[in-house]
C-alpha cells in the first residue's frame, strides 16, 4: 500500500527545487511513500499562518516566529511526540537554527532551510565593502541610487529587528528588536537608497542589483544562495562597530501538520531531510541552503556559505511570543508607510512600540494609525525583553564570535 505525503513549499527555487529533489530520492528509500510537493507564495509564507492552511498537508514549511501562536492553538505536531528522542537529539546537535522551533519545551519543526540577513555586492563595481553603519551612510550619501534597501513592509520591520540587535550588541546589552538608535539609522538610509526600495523585496532586490540599475550594494537582504552566481558576492552585514552581529535567523522549518492521516511518515521524512548525507548530496545539490552545521562548514559546498558564516553563527532569534506574528504584520505596514512618508524617527520609535504595548495587552490593532490614540502614554519599557515561557526566549545561534 502506497502512502502518500502532501508537502507546502513556499514559491522559489530555494524551496521547491530542493523539495522535488527529496521526493524523487525518497521514493528510493522509501518505495511505499510518494511524497508530493506544492507552493503558496512567498507573501504568504511570511503571512499566512499554519492554523490557516486548510486540510490535507501532511508538512508545510514554517517561519519560526510563528512558533509559539502555532503552538497554543495546536496548529502543529510537537515532533518530540513522533520522533525518537535520541534522533531527534541528534538532529538537535548538528542542525543550525534548531532551537528557534522550540517552544514551552517542545519541539515544533525542524530547520531543513536556514538563512539569515546578510549583505550582497556588486563585486565588480566597488571595491571596498561597507562594514560599518557609518561606511553604508557614506556610500549611500555619496554616489546616488548606489545602496538599496527591501522596503516591503515584512522585510523592513526585518530590517529594523536587524538593526536594533546589532545596536543592543555592540553596546554590551542583551539583543532586542527595537532600539532608537536602529530606527534613526533607518529613517536616515531610507532616505538616501535608491527610490526603488520603497515596496522592494529580496528576490525584487537581487534582481535589480544584477541589472543596470546603478545599485551597487545592500546591506541587509535574506541571502539566497541560488543568487550568488556573476557579480552578485553575499558577505557579512555591516556592524555598529564593524562586527557582524544581530541580522535576523531567517530560512525555514519543515512542520507536521495534525490534520494530515499520515503523522507518523511525514515525521519521518523531515527527520530523513535533515541528515548530513541528504542536506548535502540532495538539498545542497538542488539550489536549497541546508540547516545542517557540516554541510555550511564544508568548503566543498561553496563561497556563499563561507562568507555568510559569521553572521549566521550571530544570527538573531526573532520573538516567537503568540502575539508576535499579528503584530509583525501591522508594525511591518506602518513602518513601511512612515518610511515612505518621511516621519520623524522618534515617531516612528514611539508608534512601534506603543503597538507592540497593543499587541502584548491583547488588544490587536489592524489600523496603522490605531496606535496613535495612545500617544499621550509613553512607554519607558526595553521593548525587545519578551516574557516568553522556556524554550522561548530570545536567543543567537551560537553567541558572539568576533
Amino acid at each position: 500500500m502506497t502512502t502518500t505525503l502532501r508537502v507546502l513549499c513556499w514559491d522559489h527555487p530555494r524551496c521547491t527545487g530542493p523539495m522535488a529533489a527529496a521526493a524523487a530520492a525518497y521514493r528510493a528509500v522509501r518505495p511505499d511513500v510518494v511524497v508530493r510537493c506544492e507552493a503558496r507564495p512567498l507573501a504568504l509564507f511570511n503571512d499566512q499562518p499554519p492554523w490557516e492552511l486548510g486540510d490535507g498537508y501532511d508538512l508545510a514549511f514554517v517561519d519560526h516566529p510563528m512558533t509559539g501562536a502555532a503552538a497554543e492553538r495546536g496548529a502543529l505536531v510537537p515532533l518530540d511526540a513522533v520522533l525518537p528522542a535520541e534522533r531527534l537529539a541528534r538532529i538537535a546537535a548538528d542542525s543550525l537554527g534548531h532551537d528557534a522551533y522550540a517552544w514551552g519545551g517542545r519541539q515544533w519543526a525542524l530547520s531543513v532551510d536556514v538563512a539569515c540577513q546578510v549583505a550582497v555586492v556588486r563585486a565588480d563595481r566597488l571595491e571596498v565593502v561597507p562594514r560599518t553603519w557609518d561606511d553604508v551612510l557614506a556610500l549611500a550619501g555619496r554616489t546616488a541610487g548606489a545602496v538599496a534597501l527591501t522596503l516591503a513592509p515584512a522585510d523592513a520591520l526585518c530590517t529594523l529587528v536587524s538593526l536594533s540587535a546589532n545596536a543592543a550588541l555592540a553596546a554590551g546589552e542583551p539583543a532586542t528588536w527595537l532600539r532608537p538608535e536602529a530606527v534613526e539609522f533607518l529613517v536616515e538610509l531610507a532616505r538616501l537608497a535608491h527610490p526603488v526600495s520603497i515596496g522592494l523585496t529580496p528576490p525584487r532586490l537581487l534582481e535589480h542589483l544584477a541589472g543596470d540599475g546603478g545599485i551597487v550594494y545592500a546591506p541587509f537582504v535574506f541571502g539566497y544562495a541560488v543568487a550568488a552566481r556573476g557579480p552578485l558576492v553575499f558577505t557579512d552585514v555591516p556592524g555598529v562597530d564593524g562586527h557582524p552581529r544581530g541580522a535576523i535567523l531567517g530560512g525555514a522549518g519543515l512542520a507536521v501538520l495534525p490534520g494530515g492521516r499520515h503523522v507518523a511518515e511525514a515525521a519521518a521524512f523531515a527527520a530523513w531531510c535533515m541528515s548530513a548525507d541528504v542536506q548535502r548530496t540532495v538539498l545542497l545539490t538542488a539550489g536549497g541552503q541546508p540547516g545542517h552545521g557540516a554541510v555550511w562548514d564544508d568548503p566543498a559546498s561553496g563561497a556563499f556559505f563561507r562568507d555568510i558564516r559569521r553572521s549566521l553563527a550571530q544570527a538573531y532569534v526573532r520573538p516567537r511570543d503568540p502575539w508576535w506574528p499579528a503584530y509583525h504584520r501591522v508594525a511591518g505596514g506602518l513602518l513601511a508607510e512612515a518610511l515612505r512618508d518621511g516621519d520623524g524617527a522618534a515617531s516612528i520609535h514611539r508608534r512601534l512600540a506603543d503597538l507592540a504595548d497593543r499587541h502584548r495587552e491583547g488588544v490587536p490593532s489592524e489600523a496603522h494609525a490605531a496606535p496613535t490614540a495612545r500617544r499621550g502614554r509613553r512607554s519607558r519599557r526595553v521593548v525587545g525583553r519578551d516574557r516568553t515561557p522556556t524554550g522561548g526566549k530570545e536567543t543567537s545561534l551560537h553567541g558572539p564570535i568576533d
